[in-house]
């Protein structure tokens, strides 16, 4: 049986470009694809019983250029870090915040947040996003 050669320039032209390497989130980054909401955090409120509270109002202080931000209630999550070292590990509801850049949309983009607790402290929070095809 005769054997078949094929040449390297046509192996290479019809490899599906799904190969390509990912660019790596850069640290301190959340990566997200365009036109595709990801979940950046969950802010929740709780009290000294570790029990959910009404979640405090969300203000966007500073608006994404690249896309845009939801609030969306009711998301369980578990305490991670708190100012008083309580409840950690506990399992509380917040206010999921997810970020969506625009189909168009790549590279780095930002926005900040801000929220008003029951003690009428403000705490900001600003999240980097970068934008990429594929995770």
């Amino acid at each position: 049986m005769p054997r078949l050669s094929i040449p390297l320039a046509l192996v290479i032209a019809t490899t599906p470009l799904a190969f390509a390497i990912a660019q790596e989130t850069p640290a301190g980054m959340t990566r997200a694809v365009p036109d595709r909401p990801t979940r950046v955090f969950i802010m929740a409120a709780f009290d000294d019983a570790c029990r959910s509270l009404p979640a405090p109002p969300i203000e966007i202080t500073e608006p994404p250029k690249k896309g845009t931000v939801q609030f969306r209630p009711g998301q369980s999550t578990t305490v991670q870090v708190t100012a008083t070292g309580k409840c950690k590990g506990a399992a509380v509801t917040g206010t999921g915040i997810y970020y969506a850049a625009r189909a168009d949309a790549s590279g780095e983009d930002r926005f900040t947040i801000s929220v008003r607790s029951s003690t009428g402290e403000i705490a900001t929070r600003t999240f980097q996003m970068f934008i990429s095809e594929g995770l």
